[in-house]
This record gives structure tokens, sequence and C-alpha cells, in this order.
């Protein structure tokens, strides 16, 4: 994605996208300079740490397009149950522990589809800390240095 300096940019049109992604949870990211709205609502879901769920179309006069979840802007990843109720969806989707991504969605089914799967990432269960997941500790220097005083 281009890297975006400021949401003043938008247009008039892609700042009512961009009202209406924050209102709904998940972002129709259907127009020209969909990169840059992208962008905007990613930075706004990383302030808040709630997943990033966007729809698109296929192309412009495509009668299907594309819903995806990213956890990337979140501290979690997707448990195997929250990875298995979103496959529950309808339309097939392909899911790891950071994402998942439904390529051929009729239009009219995009929003509904983009609201149960923003519902069921953020619902109990389906997710765990990025750190319980792979067992990894974090490196805490002032702890390391603390312990070398009190040895040495």
């Amino acid at each position: 994605m281009a890297k975006f300096d400021s949401e003043t940019k938008l247009t008039g049109q892609e700042r009512r996208r961009l009202r209406e992604a924050r209102e709904n949870g998940y972002l129709r990211a259907g127009c020209r300079n969909a990169e840059r709205l992208i962008a905007a609502h990613a930075r706004w879901c990383w302030r808040l740490r709630v997943p990033l769920v966007w729809t698109e179309g296929l192309s412009q006069y495509s009668r299907y397009g594309r819903v995806h979840v990213d956890l990337y802007t979140t501290s979690f990843r997707l448990t195997p149950v929250g990875e298995a109720e979103l496959r529950a969806h309808p339309f097939h989707a392909r899911t790891s522990a950071h994402d998942a991504c439904w390529p051929k969605v009729p239009r009219s089914e995009l929003d509904s589809l983009a609201r149960a799967a923003y519902r069921t990432t953020m619902g109990a269960g389906n997710y765990e800390a990025n750190r319980a997941a792979n067992g990894a500790r974090p490196f805490l220097v002032g702890h390391r240095k603390a312990a070398e005083r009190m040895t040495g």
C-alpha cells in the first residue's frame, strides 16, 4: 500500500466512506483510490486496536466482490475456533491465524458478510494474544540489567 500522510487529502466521497467505515466497523473500498482509503482506515483501526475489515469489487462492473479481514492492526491472532467460525460463513473463506479472505462474494452480500466477519473476529474465544499463541516471551532489558547487578 502507498504511504498516506493525511486524511485531509481525501476527496469528499472518500471522507464519507471513511466516516461510514468508522460507524459500521468495515470499509467499502470500491473506488478509484482504494489503497489510500484502506491505508487511512487501517491507521484508524491500528489506533483502536480493532481488526481491519474491508470489501472491494472484483472489477468496476463485476457482480462479485471480496471481503478481507486483517488482524495486523491488533496484537491478536485467530484461534482455531475463530478460524473455523469464519470458514463456517458462506462463500468459502481462506483463513489463517492473522487474516481471512472471501474471494468471490455476490455484491448484494458483501455488507452482511463483512458485518458478520467483524462480529465473529471480535467474539470471545475467537482470538488470543500473539505471545500466548507462539509461546514467545518479550525481552525486557531492564530486568536483565537488574539481574546482572544482583549476581555481579
